[in-house]
């Protein structure tokens, strides 16, 4: 007995090192693809900046739980594929079976790392993504208020989104012979002036006040025939460069904690709650009114003398709906409230939905397992986007639609699990 104990531990730790050696593989290879996908953006428009290479890194580190997020459950994902296709393609898994040791004891060792991982991911999305989002926000608003966009220079020319600016002397904020103009708008836009100011308003939200003298504009159509000269003593236009501003961890829902969404969505609830109400007593009084006004018919001539009532009655059906309203931040609130939860679940799905593996003899099985993650990763990817675009059409709480690729996961694997033990047995 003791030495069955012994080679159970064995088993167990054979598995969990397999298991982990191919995570830190996946974890790579997932975390370079994201990183790739967003970070390079964003020290892109970090370093036009002349951004000191430590504050490059620190707000480059910030934004990494932005996305360790679906990384974790990816790599859950292949490592346990990899495993269980390593395994049976060096006919380990065959050899357990022939020796009464039961597959389930593999299963065991696979979803308790699961497990782990959907904590880790879970204190990721809860707690990381949150502390990560609020040194971030303030790091780059400093770093916005520092160095403005708008390098002043003498004859510099400076250009940020479809906005161009030459100038020639500078003192201070004045600066003299200004000429500005766009270069994907429409109508498109020239400004000339022979002297000007220049002044950051709103460092938060990115703001310019350009105050210019004697200024002469041009505006212009696609169409060269339709242009507008005219000229004033003096002007002020207002540059809003807020999109410009890198927004990977902006103040949204999903940078919230769970402990945070949970007042903000019962606050939406109840506004919900009370538009419902109200949507349903409208809709009462106007039945109650369309089916008063039918009930006083009794000939023709009641019918001629109720037929306006009728009609509004039934046109003001026709506007309230068939449906409840929707409550758009509390779908958004709580979509993302129970989003955090289910990428944690996702983790235990997803090795689910790789536990057939087992059951099945393939050659190259390391690597087979790793492209079946793939595919896997892009399908739950793919389920999860769509049940994200789906929240707005339901009133009622949308959260649950947050657990359908999780869902979709357990039942396949549960399902091709059963049927290939049946076929097997």
């Amino acid at each position: 007995m003791k030495g069955y104990r012994s080679s159970h531990i064995l088993l167990d730790l054979h598995v969990t090192r397999e298991f982990v050696l191919d995570f830190l593989v996946s974890f790579l290879f997932f975390f370079f693809i994201f990183f790739i996908n967003q970070i390079l953006l964003l020290v892109q428009q970090v370093m036009l900046k002349s951004v000191d290479v430590g504050t490059i890194l620190t707000l480059v580190l910030c934004a990494i739980p932005q996305f360790l997020q679906y990384v974790v459950p990816f790599a859950t994902l292949s490592a346990s594929s990899m495993v269980l296709g390593d395994l049976g393609s060096a006919n380990e898994l065959l050899a357990m079976r022939s020796s009464g040791i039961p597959l389930g004891k593999v299963y065991r060792v696979l979803v308790v790392c699961s497990l782990v991982m959907s904590l880790l991911t879970f204190y990721i999305a809860d707690y990381l993504m949150p502390a990560s989002s609020r040194v971030y926000q303030r790091m780059l608003t400093d770093v916005m208020r520092d160095l403005p966009t708008f390098e002043l220079r003498e004859d510099g020319t400076n250009s940020v989104g479809d906005v161009v600016m030459r100038n020639g002397d500078v003192s201070g904020d004045a600066i003299s012979d200004v000429m500005m103009f766009t270069t994907d708008s429409s109508p498109y836009m020239t400004i000339l002036s022979p002297e000007g100011r220049l002044k950051l308003v709103e460092p938060v939200d990115f703001v310019y006040r350009l105050d210019l003298d004697e200024p002469s504009f041009l505006l212009s159509e696609d169409d060269s025939v339709r242009t507008v000269l005219s000229s004033a003593g003096k002007a002020t236009i207002y540059l809003d460069f807020s999109r410009q501003v890198p927004a990977l961890t902006q103040s949204s829902p999903s940078n919230l904690s769970s402990a945070e969404l949970w007042p903000l969505m019962q606050d939406r609830k109840a506004v919900r709650d009370e538009n419902v109400a109200i949507f349903h007593d409208r809709r009462e009084d106007a039945m109650l009114q369309l089916a008063g006004s039918i009930a006083r018919v009794h000939s023709s001539a009641d019918l001629a003398e109720a037929q306006s009532d009728i009609d509004y009655a039934v046109s003001t059906l026709e506007a309230i709906g068939d449906d409840e309203p929707i409550q758009f931040y509390y779908q958004y609130y709580s979509a993302e409230f129970n989003k955090k939860f289910a990428l944690a679940l996702g983790c235990l799905a997803l090795t689910v939905v790789t536990l057939p593996l087992s059951l099945v003899k393939i050659r190259h099985g390391r690597l087979v397992g790793f492209g079946l993650s793939l595919l896997i990763a892009v399908s739950y990817w793919y389920i999860l986007f769509a049940s994200q675009l789906k929240i707005f059409d339901f009133s009622f709480n949308a959260g649950f639609l947050m657990y359908v690729p999780d869902a979709v996961m357990l039942a396949t694997g549960l399902s091709l699990l059963v049927f290939n033990m049946r076929r097997a047995g």
